[in-house]
């Protein structure tokens, strides 16, 4: 039985204890009828409605400058080309978008209504002259066919694999050799845990086995940066790239 048929059952039995979620039981109606990122992007939505700075976990001075300094310390200059993958209501994106030279942020996410929410922030915060993209992924996969195959010098998923079941970490895994440049990096941070295991809707927890294999499935070199990165949640932080580093 694979992973995604445990998390599936593991999510039936969870179905009602979501911390959060679960007042309402429409939001856990939503994941038993529809595919998770179509279930995921509408929760997103409620949330967004409700508090966009909770909507994306909250402590948004802290941990949205903790992302632009930990990756400028590993080497973001402005002139790189970055993809802020699920990039919510840019809790990051704002340091990323004023750091970054114009055109060079791209924010991608499933949910319209953080990404409306982040247009209007740009617009409130003086950052129209960056001209960020901010990108809604329609798909119901992590393809990245919504870029039209731009590539970019570093792609990051803060608090995204937190989120995501094994299949969806899997294609996005497989898809990276079409989005990162030659010498790209792409950085994710996830939850810890010695097996595979789902402790709510969208939480799922992994080893770091998990990941080694996907690497190496696809060639890739993984390097953990958990001691390096401060995340006040104990979210840890790694690293993948082209082992012979010219990238995927």
């Amino acid at each position: 039985m694979g992973l995604m048929s445990r998390a599936g059952r593991a999510l039936r039995r969870l179905l009602g204890r979501d911390v959060g979620a679960t007042a309402d039981d429409g939001v856990a109606q939503l994941y038993e009828e529809r595919d998770f990122l179509t279930a995921y992007s509408a929760h997103t939505d409620l949330r967004v409605a409700a508090d966009p700075q909770e909507a994306v976990g909250g402590m948004w001075e802290e941990i949205g400058a903790l992302q632009v300094d930990f990756l400028k310390a590993q080497g973001l200059r402005p002139a790189d080309h970055m993809l802020d993958i699920g990039c919510g209501t840019l809790r990051g994106g704002r340091h990323f978008i004023a750091y970054l030279d114009a055109g060079h942020y791209t924010g991608l996410d499933i949910s319209p209504a953080a990404l409306e929410y982040g247009r209007q922030l740009v617009a409130r915060e003086g950052l129209a002259d960056k001209r960020p993209r901010l990108l809604l992924g329609e798909g119901k996969d992590l393809s990245f066919a919504e870029l039209g195959g731009a590539r970019f010098d570093l792609a990051l998923a803060q608090s995204v694999f937190t989120h995501l079941p094994p299949e969806l970490i899997a294609d996005c895994f497989a898809h990276l050799d079409g989005i990162l440049a030659p010498g790209g990096r792409f950085f994710f941070t996830y939850h810890h845990a010695d097996a595979f295991v789902q402790t709510g809707l969208k939480d799922f927890r992994y080893p770091l086995g998990h990941f080694q294999e996907l690497a190496a499935r696809h060639g890739l070199r993984l390097t953990d940066l958990s001691a390096a990165y401060a995340h006040p949640r104990g979210q840890r932080m790694v690293v993948v790239e082209r082992g012979d580093g010219a990238g995927v």
